[in-house]
């Protein structure tokens, strides 16, 4: 099943991705396949199930908050413009 929210790349945008060794990076975007991901942050999959798994093992255990991301960002600016 494919996800209909990521557009289909057009063929300049695969040739990019492929002349840029799977990154391609602009202003105000990254592209990139999703092999690379770990080595373009540098984690091996190890180490990133390892820095993932208290996080994971906390959500199994139902030790979760709901987090509200515009409520979040508003009270960062309200801090913000305080200083």
């Amino acid at each position: 099943m494919k996800n209909s929210n990521i557009p289909e790349l057009t063929e300049e945008q695969q040739q990019a991705l492929h002349a840029g060794d799977g990154v391609v990076q602009g202003e105000s975007f990254i592209i990139m396949q999703k092999d690379v991901v770990l080595d373009w942050f540098g984690y091996s999959k190890e180490e990133l199930r390892n820095e993932l798994q208290p996080a994971l093992d906390q959500i199994d255990r139902g030790d979760v908050a709901e987090w509200n991301l515009k409520d979040f960002l508003s009270e960062m600016h309200k801090q913000h413009g305080a200083d």
